[in-house]
């Protein structure tokens, strides 16, 4: 029942600025998501829908390293006698920690070390904690950036924490509010997502709880029936625990026994009133969580036993320190399935978790149903579904409540929402959001520019874009300001919206017109992303070397990335090295630059550089993602030609996958070889 803020000393590596480069989405706005063709009819309604990647008006945040030194965190802390919760808001709002005051211990993961790691929507994420998943597929857009934080009072004077955000892509207003009032043994969250827009927009939410993995923990929810990731298909099947097709004879209610990366998700039943999901341990601890019936799916995630999983759980802490599996709430069956929140609604759910003890002897009996029912009776005398809903119709009288005192700003981008809406004499922010002027930055400073004058401002070709937008009320006013007069800026940013919003060929027209305004490396740039997107890759490799011409260098790295790596798919070894040898120190030593360049050196015969790039411990390498270790079987095939004087060929490549493992720090791989 106080909410106070303070500070936190970690040890971790800072994130240091963003990519500015505009990552456009997925031209396919639905994944086609296999199944092995158990999935039910029902299953399949929306598998997919609008699950394709999408970036924009986000800018990529790829810039940290696995140098680590002392870190000093905002935290905002809520408690009351018998729990003390700790929140990131610098980190979207993330639940860091949740102590159980009476035995002093830790009821989530805690992570030691604060390291991103290439996980999220945006690249940078890390483990630990509870997060917060809303708007779009996969870990969210503000998942390591700011929200904002600020203080209320209930009617009984308990303070209590709310997190909030304007989201941008989607366009909507979310806002999780926290309460622990006196002697509640469990966190109490209510979150509400507005949509006040006239148009639906695609919306997702899961809920991502991490908590510890020992050998015993065993997991349990509502059901046996589970959807489950089968890697033979590469899609989905449809299971009955505690045994999956995948590992038939393994009790996966143990996340342990999983050999690889994997996860389930409980197909709870329509009529069940308040879900919920829970995790035993060996010592008799149960953490659990229930939710009102919105919140209805539930899910498991473990990285399994293999090398790579376990290298994982290292990377993003420290070795031994990092072992957590996932437990996750959601709205639909699975993060791949989509669906629209209409137009001008409200949504709104209260999700509750604590820690209690069990019977072992039961939780641990070898007949998983006989455990569940033993778990659910357990969840059910702390945490009734009537008391679930009793505590969400009290939650929900402050959705509206206006905070009383600001504890962290988060982004300018709710202010210009706030101004935009101001300036057309549209309807106001929803009641219980506050931005103020004060939180604008650099970062909307063109576009209040463009509100107050009608224009866009006029930088030099050489300054870096302070932000993008793809907004269609912010596309509208661009295109109404191009009738009066245009520039190369406001051509670049409206081909942005165009190519975003499928107009492709009007977006190239439009850079074409930024071109002969003035040359710019960041339209080349976009006109390469284009050419290469339409199947003309001699085309875009000629857009990026207009773009290094203009200054013989490039204004961030991230053109050499994209660069050298147009150079590596057309095979142009030797120039790729040339470009490569000339680059910054900083650029040339970045993981994605040396990881890219790998290909090279091998063709190249640079055994030292290639060396000492499988010494490397690198930082951004995407979960899943094998490209240095097939160059690392590559490079091995080759030893084994050379020695025996024979052509390289496919069978040597599988003979160097048997001979050679990959060495730990290289091996980010999820499902084995």
């Amino acid at each position: 029942m106080r909410v106070h803020s303070s500070t936190m000393t970690i040890q971790g590596s800072a994130l240091s600025g963003v990519n500015p480069l505009p990552m456009f989405r997925n031209r396919e706005h639905h994944r086609i998501v296999p199944d092995n063709g158990t999935l039910l009819t029902e299953h399949r309604i929306n598998l997919g829908y609008e699950t394709g990647e999408r970036m924009l008006p986000y800018q990529m945040q790829d810039r940290y390293s696995r140098e680590r030194k002392d870190l000093i965190l905002q935290t905002v802390t809520l408690e009351n006698d018998i729990l003390k919760a700790v929140f990131l808001p610098e980190y979207g709002g993330r639940l860091y920690s949740l102590v159980d005051k009476r035995t002093n211990k830790e009821i989530l993961y805690r992570n030691p070390v604060f390291q991103p790691g290439n996980l999220a929507i945006l690249n940078a994420w890390f483990s630990g904690g509870v997060e917060w998943n809303v708007g779009q597929v996969g870990h969210t857009f503000t998942t390591c950036s700011p929200v904002h934080a600020v203080k209320l009072v209930d009617d009984e004077g308990n303070e209590f924490l709310r997190i909030y955000e304007y989201e941008r892509c989607k366009n909507v207003f979310w806002h999780i509010d926290f309460h622990l009032p006196p002697h509640a043994e469990e966190l109490q969250i209510y979150v509400r997502i507005v949509n006040d827009q006239a148009e639906s927009v695609p919306m997702y939410w899961w809920t991502n709880i991490a908590v510890q993995e020992t050998a015993q923990a065993r997991v349990f929810s509502t059901t046996s029936e589970v959807i489950y990731i089968d890697h033979h298909v590469k899609g989905f099947g449809l299971g009955e625990l505690p045994h999956l097709p995948t590992v038939p004879d393994e009790d996966v209610t143990y996340p342990l026994k999983f050999p690889f990366s994997n996860e389930y998700f409980f197909q709870t039943r329509e009529s069940l009133g308040s879900p919920w999901e829970a995790v035993a341990y060996e010592d008799g601890r149960l953490f659990y969580e229930r939710s009102t019936a919105r919140l209805r799916y539930r899910k498991m995630f473990c990285w399994g036993h293999h090398p790579g999983g376990r290298r994982w759980c290292d990377f993003l802490a420290d070795p031994g320190e990092g072992d957590y599996i996932e437990i996750q709430g959601g709205f639909l069956p699975t993060q791949m399935h989509g669906q629209d929140m209409p137009a001008n609604t409200v949504w709104d759910f209260t999700q509750m978790m604590g820690m209690t003890h069990v019977d072992t002897a039961q939780v641990y009996v070898s007949d998983w149903s006989d455990a569940n029912q033993y778990v659910a009776g357990s969840v059910d005398e702390l945490l009734t579904e009537d008391k679930v809903y009793e505590t969400h119709r009290r939650l929900s009288v402050y959705a509206e409540k206006m905070p009383t005192e600001t504890l962290f700003q988060g982004s300018g981008w709710g202010a210009l929402e706030r101004l935009r809406r101001e300036y057309k004499g549209e309807h106001t922010i929803p009641a219980g959001f506050v931005f103020d002027d004060e939180t604008l930055t650099a970062a909307q400073a063109p576009w209040v520019e463009l509100l107050q004058t009608g224009q866009l401002p006029k930088p030099d070709v050489h300054d870096i874009p302070a932000s993008w937008m793809v907004q269609l009320d912010w596309k509208e006013l661009v295109q109404e300001s191009l009738k009066e007069q245009s520039s190369w800026y406001a051509l670049l940013h409206y081909g942005v919206m165009l190519y975003e919003a499928g107009e492709e060929e009007e977006a190239v027209t439009a850079w074409k017109k930024s071109i002969e305004a003035a040359p710019s490396v960041w339209t080349y740039r976009n006109l390469a992303v284009a050419a290469k997107q339409a199947g003309d890759p001699s085309l875009a490799l000629h857009y990026m070397e207009e773009a290094y011409a203009l200054a013989h260098h490039f204004p961030d790295r991230a053109f050499a990335e994209e660069y050298l790596g147009l150079l590596v798919e057309r095979k142009d070894h030797a120039r790729a090295w040339d470009v490569f040898q000339s680059l910054p120190e900083t650029f040339a030593q970045s993981d994605r630059v040396q990881i890219i360049i790998g290909e090279a050196a091998l063709i190249l015969d640079k055994d030292d550089f290639l060396t000492n790039l499988f010494q490397k411990e690198f930082a951004v390498i995407r979960e899943g993602e094998v490209t240095i270790v097939e160059l690392w079987y590559k490079v091995h095939a080759k030893q084994l030609a050379e020695q025996r004087g024979v052509p390289l060929t496919d069978e040597l490549l599988q003979e160097a996958r048997v001979l050679y493992p990959p060495p730990a720090n290289i091996d980010f791989r999820i499902i084995g070889s």
